[in-house]
């Protein structure tokens, strides 16, 4: 199994850290809170338990998988220090997260989210601080322990065959490249277009966009760009995945019928083994860690006056101390107190500040309304509370 990526903290490194596997936690049951734990990590390892068959991380033919195996020596220690009322039985108060439940706890802490990741040091088993309680990192060897289970689940994680188009050969300028195959079954119509160049023979993307099918939102995290090779270079990989992650941080949902730029747009991929990059012999194919439906956030424009000129005639000079109201609202709120500048020239951003301050639902319960005529407020009340509300009810489509 080639090209298992590994990450480059040393298990010296770890040893250092204050990470925490906890006695009992002030968690809620459904999750592990942790300090610095990324967005977008998977919560299992992926794997079924089953052995590999390729020699490679994960294979123990004939008996259960060296991760699993792993876990078993550490299990009775994890119990005694985590399990028991705390995470075994999960009777404790607060309710904490049963990751080490039975009958199994290797298939309780595998469904834990963010407990088996791909990066093994943002495992919330290491991120979680001191809480109710103590850190894993208070027992050095125990800390190694997990540290050496963890890492191993990390690279089944990690060297899992995740969906993926099929090879294509670039070409130098546009490209389109359908990425049906890596989407979810049933997800069509998805493109990546990009300009493709070669800038001292290490290949570079511009204009990179993800073109979603009409009708569907699409939800884009982590692509990953893979060099096939015509034939096996000298250390005999025949595939060579961009070693930089360029697209790590990439999570983005597209609107349907849309073409949305990828973040971040532009890549030069000069990782190991993809300089020179070669036009004519190369191909690459893309893997992602989930090209799914997706539902783009949409964020409401804020509400305007509907009739600034009604505003200004009709409702504006009662709050300038006009139609027999006092006091003159305009000599306190005149210059931005309290969001209030009625001094201002321009009237159509005064009308959408007194709009801010309306109920619409229900004018008579409008802060600006019960403010000054319940109080408490520091200007006093109207000397007519009924003439200033009714100045609100009687201009309505003036505001909505």
């Amino acid at each position: 199994m080639a090209n298992i990526r590994l990450t480059a903290l040393t298990i010296g490194l770890a040893l250092g850290l204050t990470g925490a596997i906890v006695a009992c936690s002030d968690d809620a049951a459904d999750k592990l809170g942790g300090r610095n734990t990324p967005g977008g990590t998977s919560g299992t390892s992926g794997t079924s338990g089953g052995t590999d068959g390729d020699g490679g991380p994960g294979s123990n033919p004939g008996g259960p998988p060296a991760e699993e195996l792993l876990f078993r020596a550490v299990e009775t220690d994890l119990k005694q220090k985590c399990g028991n009322a705390c995470h075994e039985l999960a009777t404790y108060k607060p309710t904490p997260p049963a990751f080490l439940a039975g009958p199994d706890a290797y298939k309780s802490i595998k469904a834990q989210p963010g407990a088996i990741v791909a990066d093994y040091y943002q495992s919330v088993l290491l991120t979680k601080g001191a809480h109710a309680g103590p850190a894993v990192g208070t027992d050095p060897t125990f800390e190694g322990k997990v540290i050496e289970w963890l890492k191993l689940e990390s690279a089944i994680i990690q060297s899992a065959k995740k969906p993926s188009t099929d090879p294509v050969a670039l070409v130098s300028g546009p490209n389109d490249i359908d990425m049906t195959k890596a989407a979810v079954p049933g997800l069509t119509g998805v493109h990546l277009k990009f300009d493709a160049s070669l800038v001292g023979g290490i290949l570079s993307l511009n204009n990179i966009k993800v073109v979603a099918g009409a009708g569907t939102d699409v939800h884009v995290y982590k692509p990953k760009f893979v060099r096939v090779l015509p034939k096996p270079n000298a250390t005999n990989q025949t595939e060579i995945p961009d070693g930089a992650d360029t697209f790590s941080n990439t999570d983005q949902t597209v609107p349907g019928g849309a073409e949305t730029v990828l973040n971040p747009g532009s890549a030069l991929i000069s990782a190991d083994g993809w300089h020179p990059y070669d036009f004519a012999a190369d191909k690459v194919r893309i893997e992602v860690e989930k090209l799914e439906p997706g539902k783009v956030s949409v964020l409401e424009k804020p509400k305007v006056c509907k009739d600034v000129a009604g505003f200004t005639n009709n409702v504006l000079p009662s709050m300038r101390g006009g139609g027999g109201i006092t006091p003159n609202c305009s000599q306190c709120h005149g210059n931005g107190l309290a969001g209030l500048s009625l001094n201002g020239a321009d009237q159509a951003v005064v009308c959408n500040q007194v709009l801010g301050k309306l109920n619409e639902a229900d004018l008579t319960k409008s802060l600006i309304v019960t403010k000054v005529t319940v109080g408490p407020h520091n200007g006093g009340n109207v000397n007519n509370a009924a003439a200033w509300t009714a100045v609100f009810q009687n201009n309505k489509a003036v505001f909505f």
